[in-house]
């Protein structure tokens, strides 16, 4: 009898994990990131991993009622100052993101506690390679950090292109 019972606390353990993991993207999960945000940006150049550059940046992010607008302010190593856009937005269920002007599915979700993790990749062509893009966002209590991954079809593992990591400000 205590082996039936502990598979079946077990089985229901299991099964309230797999609908958890089910549960789609929202926008209420992303409520949080309208705001100011300052960090670093992490650009890797080449997929050997060896030529790095580390630039301060600032992230306004607004509501635009059916997305978000990221409009990320940095200046490049020869002093020039650029202003990029970009906007996110959710759709299909939760189950996909348009992020960076692309479209990505999200592969998988996790919560735990308040922080969220989102996983997204697409297929598409990098230097007239196939290649698969990845997309982690991690969103915490006052973090948000960005990594974007890229797998060329000879690889086996993706290397970070870029990495963004923030600080709420305000």
């Amino acid at each position: 009898m205590k082996i039936i019972s502990s598979a079946f606390f077990f089985f229901l353990l299991f099964c309230g994990y797999a609908q958890n993991s089910k549960k789609g993207l929202t926008e209420k999960d992303l409520k949080d990131l309208v705001g100011t945000w300052s960090g670093s940006m992490i650009v890797t150049s080449s997929a050997d991993e060896k030529t790095q550059q580390t630039i301060s940046t600032l992230l306004e992010i607004v509501d635009l009622k059916d997305s978000l607008g990221f409009n990320f302010t940095y200046t490049e190593p020869g002093g020039k100052q650029l202003t990029e856009k970009n906007s996110l937005r959710i759709y299909d269920d939760g189950n996909m993101l348009s992020f960076d002007s692309a479209q990505f599915d999200i592969v998988e979700i996790r919560r735990r506690g308040a922080r969220l993790s989102v996983i997204a990749e697409r297929e598409g062509v990098d230097k007239y390679l196939s290649a698969d893009f990845q997309e982690t966002i991690i969103i915490g209590p006052g973090i948000l950090n960005i990594t974007k991954g890229i797998r060329y079809m000879d690889m086996t593992a993706y290397f970070i292109r870029k990495r963004l990591i923030l600080t709420k400000i305000k």
